[in-house]
């Protein structure tokens, strides 16, 4: 019905077309000569353009496509053999240079690196006669087969020709063709889709595998199934089955979150420590929050197995795929239970589901109606604007590029626990050392000066020999621009125009608008040039830089980003004595970088090492650091520890562990304390007993006291009347006497 529909569209809309051909216009007067002659005229330039376009030789191109990967790619060449049979046929060639084509691509798509190839070679007028085996292999969708096909026929002046459908665009009425068959095999891409939905639903009502299967489980083949299926090379179907290895990981997640109490990001780094297996369908080898979130709350660990809950939904005018939910109650008719396959009890199930809606419920107030999180005030969390070291800090480890926020910058890497680089740094400090070690260079290193002084000069020799080539460049493509406005304007007289014509002559315009602005600022450039620049031009400029990497902005970013190649690689380092490590920074200053900056001429980053390269140690001033200087100051000056103790404000044991660790950091022997203690000045705080009793003991001593004696009437021992004597004697200068003698005397 649909073929005689069309026949009989094709003969009648023939013969009316041709009707007006047959009618007699003897009877409508001549036109005034003057007229006439204008008309005449008008008439011989374009009959003088045809032939023009009549002599052009012409060159065949053809398109090929596949969809899947499970496609042979001789599909491709058996594609091109029809094509390049039915050229033949009609007096073309096709060179394998025009043969354009894409495997494993979908028609629904229109972004494709085959085809946007074909498109543009017929822009530039590289081809005028495309073949296509089939018009579905230019799409599978009819608001992107049409647009296309009058787009290469209209504006790009192409013959196309489809083999299959015997569609030559030389002939009339091959637009109604061409949307009769684009509806079909658009339509066919529909009916594809429902009969792989019901073959699937059938698969998993009988309790087969569909493909649907989380980490933690796996697929095995059911013997002779495959005697039961239709097909030549038919496959046995399969069955779910539990993956030891990975159920094992499952249950250890749950462990670590119900019964642990570890936290999603404890988890997470956790697992990416130790390398755990991720899901087959995984794209990356990294463990993220959402991933063990999901993993949680997938109701297939207790034996319920929903299927079907999202579907895909096509864009059809650009082929973008995104998901939408289904109801509930659409959804409950696909719902199976495997009690077999149960790898977590309801009681933990249930406790992980209730700890989840607790912290959501938790964090619900902070999140938008998207469910993402609103943050912080944009005016106080440190993000607003791009900083100056946005996108520059990579580290050396894993490569990753460092994250802030707003405060301390880390590696992203060692955030997800992939990356042994776990330290943090303050961003104020990074900024200022960065910025202290920059300006020294460029505003009082004279070697470096006289590089990027000499680099400047040879630019601007090599921007006045290349501007008047760019000016005849953007002649050259305002020409081209304006004979293409002026074929659309034709097409308009012709009676030929397509139907997006006021959009496509609009953007030409636009175009051709952009073009005038660019070629008129480049001639103002060539007649306003300042001429070749000095060297106090130079200082000035870089004054003007470091002024404006000062203000931690988007254009101080792009002006440091010019300065250091793109990068300042961070290397994580141990400090002695410190249990938090800290950064090295390294970095080259870009000669090239910085002059075509300065200069305003455009130039990609350099990353290729060249430049004399920075060193900055991003290490804080640490409380510690200034004790053990002093302690050592003043313990050099032999001053007792208790004094060094109310120097620093700490206790004696402080003291002690302090000058221990600077004689540890110098690789020295701390001397004997007894030794030092003899040869200070002061040795105690406060006396000892046995120097406050003193002047009693020599008291009782001078009385002939034995000192048994001595010791009972002061109530001490005899160790400390020894004590008492001996340290009278040695503070005024006499001999100590001895015991022995002494005893013989009394």
């Amino acid at each position: 019905m649909l073929l005689v529909s069309v026949g009989c569209f094709l003969l009648f809309g023939n013969r009316f077309s041709t009707l007006s051909a047959q009618i007699d216009f003897s009877h409508v007067p001549a036109p005034a000569a003057d007229e006439s002659a204008i008309v005449y005229a008008r008439k011989r330039r374009r009959g003088k353009k045809k032939q023009e376009s009549q002599d052009v030789p012409e060159i065949a191109a053809d398109y090929s496509r596949f969809s899947s990967n499970n496609q042979r790619d001789e599909s491709i060449d058996q594609q091109q053999q029809k094509c390049r049979e039915h050229a033949s046929r009609l007096g073309h060639t096709i060179l394998p240079a025009y043969e354009f084509e894409d495997r494993a691509v979908s028609g629904t798509k229109l972004e494709r690196e085959g085809l946007n190839a074909m498109l543009k070679a017929a822009e530039q007028g590289k081809f005028n006669v495309l073949y296509l085996y089939s018009l579905s292999r230019l799409a599978r969708e009819s608001v992107i087969t049409l647009p296309i096909l009058k787009k290469l026929v209209y504006v790009y002046g192409v013959r196309c020709i489809c083999v299959t459908e015997g569609i030559d665009t030389d002939t009339t009425g091959w637009e109604v063709i061409a949307a009769i068959f684009a509806l079909i095999h658009e339509q066919f891409i529909k009916d594809l889709s429902a009969a792989v939905i019901r073959g699937q639903e059938g698969a998993l009502l009988s309790g087969y595998s569909v493909g649907d299967w989380c980490f933690g489980y796996g697929s095995e083949p059911v013997p002779g199934s495959e005697q039961k299926r239709a097909g030549r090379n038919s496959k046995p179907r399969k069955i779910y089955v539990i993956n030891q290895e990975h159920a094992e990981c499952v249950s250890q997640i749950f462990t670590w979150y119900v019964d642990e109490g570890m936290s999603i990001s404890q988890i997470v780094r956790k697992l990416n420590h130790l390398k755990a297996p991720k899901d087959h369908r995984s794209s990356s080898n990294e463990w993220h929050h959402d991933l063990v979130v999901n993993l949680l709350s997938n109701p297939k660990y207790v034996g319920d197995w929903p299927w079907g809950e999202m579907q895909n939904v096509r864009d059809p005018e650009t082929g973008i795929v995104c998901q939408k939910p289904r109801s509930e109650e659409e959804c409950e008719q696909w719902k199976r239970e495997f009690p077999h396959l149960r790898i977590i009890d309801d009681n933990t199930f249930r406790r992980a589901q209730e700890m989840l809606d607790a912290n959501a419920q938790k964090w619900e107030k902070h999140r938008r109606a998207n469910g993402k999180f609103t943050g912080s005030s944009s005016e106080t969390n440190g993000r607003r604007k791009v900083k100056l070291l946005h996108g520059l800090l990579k580290c050396d480890q894993c490569d990753s590029p460092f994250h802030s926020d707003g405060k301390r910058a880390r590696c992203r890497g060692g955030k997800r626990g992939t990356c042994k680089s776990i330290t943090s740094v303050p961003v104020k400090l990074l900024e200022s050392m960065i910025l202290e070690k920059i300006g020294t260079v460029i505003l009082e290193d004279n070697l470096w000066f006289q590089c990027v002084f000499n680099d400047l000069l040879k630019l601007h020799r090599e921007y006045e020999n290349q501007v008047p080539a760019t000016i005849r460049e953007k002649e050259r493509e305002l020409y081209q621009l304006t004979q293409k406005i002026e074929r659309l304007v034709d097409l308009v007289e012709q009676g030929d125009a397509p139907e997006d014509l006021q959009r496509r002559l609009k953007s030409r315009k636009e175009e051709q608008k952009e073009i005038q602005y660019e070629l008129k600022q480049l001639r103002l450039e060539r007649n306003h040039d300042l001429g070749t620049p000095s060297e106090e031009w130079l200082r000035e400029r870089l004054k003007q830089l470091f002024d404006v990497l000062q203000e931690s902005s988007p254009a101080a970013n792009k002006a440091l980003s010019a300065l250091i190649g793109g990068e300042i690689i961070m290397e994580e380092n141990e400090i002695p004595l410190r249990k938090r490590n800290y950064f090295r920074g390294k970095f080259r200053l870009n000669v090239r970088g910085v002059s075509s900056f300065l200069a305003g001429t455009s130039s990609s980053i350099e990353r290729t090492g060249q430049g004399e390269e920075f060193v900055i140690d991003f290490i804080q001033p640490d409380k510690a650091d200034q004790q053990r200087e002093i302690a050592k100051r003043m313990y050099d000056a032999q001053e007792p520890e208790f004094k060094i103790a109310e120097a620093l404000g700490v206790s004696r044991s402080r003291v002690t562990k302090l000058i221990d660790e600077v004689f540890e950091l110098r690789g020295e022997k701390k001397p004997d304390g007894r030794s030092r203690r003899s040869r200070l000045a002061v040795k105690h705080k406060e006396p000892p007993p046995y120097q406050a009793i003193a002047e009693e003991v020599m008291k009782l001593f001078r009385e002939k006291k034995e000192y048994g004696e001595i010791a009972a009437a002061l109530n001490i021992d005899r160790n400390t009347v020894t004590s008492s004597v001996k340290y009278w004697h040695e503070q005024r200068g006499l001999p100590v006497p001895d015991g022995r003698t002494r005893r013989k005397f009394l």
